[in-house]
């Protein structure tokens, strides 16, 4: 494919991710104002129902204007209320650990969780009835993100709703990194998988995320070498789902130039399997030449393993488990 024509297709999933964020914004707006309008309706049918009711006078109250001071008491408060700003109200609590106090995750990221959700609602995996949005290990995993630490997550691999919050979250990221300024010429997140199994599930999830410009290519040794050339030329991808050795022969190849990949997900670490997979990501990690934020998925971690996994984790670092969430930060 011409290098023209890979500029033309970059700059329109661009336009897409910045519409797509534009329209969430705009949709949130108008639910807000219509929200505010039927608030306003709402307080001036009172006023006009108190105006015409009837009450005598008392000798505690003789000029019967205590329903004046009560709608004094009441649009004050209306104004403190709307006066104070939200970083000094109270915190409100939306879901076990969130609240808005300490800020969440923008309205776009939770339009791509939804999006992914809708996707997958067929699958057995993802069926679920509560929204992502409201997952305690996506808020704590968007919090480490946000703060720059790299996340160890030692529960076992990644499931259906952790690969949904990683790969929103890059979303999100990427279009505010392109409102900025920023431009990406190659992948931006690298998602590696022990086995064709896990990539064919990863790339099921990220497959939603086509809506807002992104496009996912998988690699791994199920497909012929040929077939997957043609993919990275023909879609330039954002994301990338492969096992460590297949990539590693394409990047030989020159098929492929990860040295720009801000975002390296490393899936499936089990350390009864030998050191075979964690030395071909190292070998991954070299051709990497920025730092990306990184993100470690492992299981049966023991003490002896630890400087295993230090090794391919850059500081700082938050430590994550789904089953019990926990929260540490290593030394800086």
């Amino acid at each position: 494919m011409p290098k023209g024509e890979d500029e033309i297709i970059r700059n329109k999933n661009k336009s897409i991710r910045k519409k797509l964020r534009s329209d969430s914004a705009k949709v949130s707006n108008r639910i807000a104002a219509i929200i505010a309008q039927k608030k306003r309706r709402q307080s001036g049918n009172r006023r006009t129902c108190q105006g015409m009711c009837f009450s005598l006078p008392t000798l505690e109250d003789p000029f019967n204007d205590k329903y004046m001071n009560l709608d004094s008491k009441v649009n004050k408060k209306r104004v403190e209320k709307e006066l104070i700003p939200p970083d000094e109200k109270s915190t409100k609590k939306i879901s076990g650990n969130i609240s808005m106090g300490e800020g969440c995750p923008s309205k776009f990221l939770i339009s791509c969780l939804k999006t992914v959700q809708d996707t997958m609602r067929d699958n057995e995996a993802c069926n679920r009835e509560r929204p992502l949005f409201f997952d305690s290990w996506g808020f704590e995993f968007w919090r480490c993100y946000t703060s720059g630490r790299h996340v160890l997550e030692t529960s076992g691999c990644a499931t259906m709703e952790q690969i949904a919050w990683v790969g929103s979250t890059a979303v999100d990221t990427i279009t505010i990194k392109e409102k900025d300024g920023e431009s990406f010429t190659g992948p931006y997140l690298l998602f590696i998988v022990p086995s064709q199994e896990k990539a064919t599930q990863v790339r099921a999830v990220y497959k939603a995320l086509k809506l807002f410009g992104i496009h996912t290519v998988s690699l791994h040794p199920g497909a012929s070498i040929d077939h997957q050339i043609h993919g990275l030329k023909t879609c330039e991808p954002e994301f990338l789902v492969c096992t460590p050795d297949r990539l590693l022969e394409l990047v030989s190849m020159e098929a492929v130039d990860i040295s720009g990949v801000c975002s390296l997900i490393i899936d499936g670490l089990e350390f009864s399997s030998g050191d075979a997979y964690i030395d071909s990501i190292k070998s991954v990690q070299h051709h990497i030449s920025v730092d990306p934020h990184t993100v470690v998925f492992c299981s049966g971690l023991t003490d002896a393993y630890l400087p295993a996994v230090s090794s391919l984790l850059p500081t700082p670092m938050c430590r994550l488990s789904q089953d019990k969430i926990t929260f540490s930060k290593s030394a800086t």
